[in-house]
């Protein structure tokens, strides 16, 4: 039995809900809601399976898996039909290289960007007594201060201006790589194109694709991907309850936003 805690608009949850769908698993949706009257990702019951207080968490037959990444070849070992890893040892090579990335930054520049642009004023409104039960419960020390200044700062937060720069640096390779190849490791769908697609798509839903407009491998790639049905049934669906703040506060932010990639 397979059962994954998630909630809608995590990347790290849409990546495993990709592979799941990729791999016509079935599964048990055990959703953990982030919202602030909620907080269920800090309940003590969750925090026993996952110290972090994050998702996903994968739990199958009893044994408890977490981090996206490790998740994703955890699947792959465990049901390696069909593969999402390439059989070629340069090509899984490669694979593991731009998967590596998601924990090397890309994740930790993702919430940045995120935090930055809109997500703060959706933190703001829940009230200085909500937001200081809220920071006291986190466990992670990084993500707490990472968020601390962010939510405070926004737009002139000193953390924003290198997580552009890198997301820059990773959109303008993956674009050079799939000028000379159709997915990120070579010929096939793998891993790596579903560990970074969903930063493709949460840049998006924050309506800042104009800022990599000019990368048409990259854009042509990303709707490859979303014409897939693993798309459909693994992000589509389980929509995003900010996507009207992230739409509202991400064009409000384009221009600054946008100064930062030019610049970077």
């Amino acid at each position: 039995m397979l059962a994954l805690y998630h909630f809608d608009r995590s990347t790290a949850a849409q990546k495993v809900r990709l592979a799941l769908a990729e791999k016509g698993m079935a599964w048990e949706s055990r959703y953990v809601d982030p919202s602030f009257d909620k907080r269920q990702q800090h309940d003590p019951d969750y925090l026993k399976l996952n110290p972090r207080g994050v998702v996903p968490t994968l739990i199958h037959d009893g044994k408890v898996v977490r981090e996206s990444q490790v998740i994703l070849e955890y699947l792959e070992d465990a049901f390696p039909t069909p593969p999402l890893r390439p059989a070629d040892p340069y090509a899984r090579a490669q694979m593991r290289l731009w998967s590596k990335l998601v924990d090397e930054h890309l994740h930790v520049d993702s919430r940045t960007i995120g935090q930055c642009v809109a997500m703060r004023f959706v933190t703001l409104q829940a009230g200085a007594d909500v937001l200081a039960k809220h920071y006291a419960a986190m466990p992670e020390e990084a993500r707490r201060d990472n968020d601390f200044v962010n939510n405070k700062m926004g737009l002139d937060s000193p953390l924003l201006p290198g997580a552009v720069r890198r997301f820059k640096q990773v959109f303008g390779d993956m674009d050079r790589a799939l000028a000379v190849q159709p997915w990120l490791a070579g010929e096939s769908f793998s891993l790596a194109d579903i560990s970074l697609c969903v930063y493709v798509g949460r840049l998006a839903s924050f309506q800042l694709a104009d800022v990599y407009a000019d990368l048409r491998q990259l854009a042509a790639w990303f709707a490859r991907i979303k014409g897939r049905p693993s798309w459909a049934e693994a992000v589509e669906k389980w929509g995003d309850t900010s996507s009207l703040a992230r739409a509202k506060h991400g064009k409000d932010a384009l221009p600054k936003v946008k100064l930062l990639w030019d610049a970077g």
